[in-house]
């Protein structure tokens, strides 16, 4: 049987933006108030810091930083990298794979949904922040980066993901600072491979794994609808109590080979449950906000 693709939602309805500049105002009084955010901005157009190298220039990056005597020798545009703006680049790297189109609510539009809170408070504490994802890499900076990076993440699709390549492009522009990798971490040991990639650089990972109910349990008994993402084709099977036990012990089994492939490298892994569809309330997507301090 042929599904057809279901239209793309919204991810970013009139509430969901609501929520996220009260999430944005809550997250600032918490996180220092105007004293520490007056100093974050000193620091941010400061010019001290120590040269740690290069990285090629992205747009929305400041101009200030552009080497000109690399210009004049390799006709490229490249930004000094100092190590306190490495400190405050955040760097989000997005599964684009077909099982992100998984679930109810769908992984895919939650996880558009995190990555503009955990974007949104890099860019209110001015960090800069770069989204790859999709075979793009974009930067943004600033408060004003707000607006464009929603956009950029509103109109990215789904497409083939490799994670050891997407973590070689994040290494090959420079110091890519925090990583904030959302994944549903479906095939463990090109997870563990990825990692490896990322911690040669000494770059810091956390994984975000926004959760939909089929990661949490199966049901007992009943009928269970699988469909193929890539493919749309779609088959019902019964679910018997054997049926149901052998896929809840495998969905353990999954949760910690993804936990072993991030405690071998020290990286934590954030488990995310993903509120319904329609809910924009603080108290589902607070978690978020608290989570990215660490």
């Amino acid at each position: 049987m042929k599904v057809w693709p279901r239209p793309p939602e919204e991810p970013f309805p009139p509430p969901f933006q609501a929520m996220l500049t009260a999430i944005l105002a809550r997250a600032a009084r918490v996180q220092g108030g105007r004293t520490e955010v007056a100093r974050a901005r000193q620091r941010a157009l400061s010019q001290s810091g120590t040269f740690v190298g290069h990285r090629a220039y992205a747009p929305g990056d400041d101009l200030r930083r552009l080497d000109w005597h690399a210009f004049a020798r390799t006709g490229q545009l490249f930004l000094k990298l100092l190590e306190e703006e490495e400190r405050r680049q955040t760097t989000l790297l997005l599964d684009t794979s077909a099982s992100m189109l998984a679930g109810e609510p769908a992984r895919w539009t939650g996880t558009l949904r995190l990555a503009a809170i955990l974007g949104g408070l890099a860019l209110r504490h001015l960090d800069g922040v770069r989204v790859v994802a999709g075979g793009t890499d974009v930067a943004f900076a600033g408060s004003a980066g707000l607006s464009p990076m929603l956009q950029h993440l509103r109109v990215l699709a789904p497409r083939p993901f490799d994670p050891v390549a997407a973590a070689q492009s994040v290494v090959a522009r420079g110091a890519p600072g925090r990583i904030a990798w959302l994944s549903d971490f479906a095939d463990p040991a090109a997870v563990e491979r990825a990692l490896a990639v990322l911690r040669r650089c000494s770059a810091r990972v956390v994984g975000w794994q926004p959760m939909i109910a089929e990661d949490l349990d199966v049901p007992l008994r009943g009928w269970l609808r699988l469909v193929d993402p890539e493919t749309g084709v779609a088959e019902s099977i019964a679910v018997d109590a054997e049926l149901a036990a052998a896929m809840r012990e495998e969905l353990v089994r999954l949760r910690r080979r993804q936990d072993r492939a991030f405690v071998s490298f020290g990286y934590p892994l954030q488990r995310f449950p993903l509120p319904a569809a329609t809910d924009f309330g603080l108290a589902s997507w607070l978690e978020a906000a608290w989570s990215r301090r660490s």
